[in-house]
């Protein structure tokens, strides 16, 4: 799922980007927002209604501590895609 997240979701918006024309910052922007991690209100969702909590809470903490070499590379590969 962390796969999925943080490696094909920027890998394919990136790919879409590329295929409809974005370039420069904007291609850069793409990337950077696709390779954020999961929103933090997912687990407040779960809270609220009572299930997935802890599927949640796990789900977003790996993704943001993935998320941060992805956005590393994301961005030091952002002067090859400007």
């Amino acid at each position: 799922m962390v796969l999925l997240k943080n490696v094909v979701q920027p890998a394919l918006a990136l790919g879409l980007a590329l295929l409809l024309g974005i370039d420069g910052d904007e291609l850069v922007a793409v990337a950077v927002m696709a390779a954020l991690p999961t929103a933090q209100n997912v687990f407040g969702y779960a809270v609220r209604f009572g299930t997935g909590t802890s599927l949640a809470r796990d789900s977003a903490l790996v993704s943001t501590v993935v998320s941060v070499p992805v956005l590393l590379g994301v961005l030091t590969l952002a002067p090859a895609l400007t």
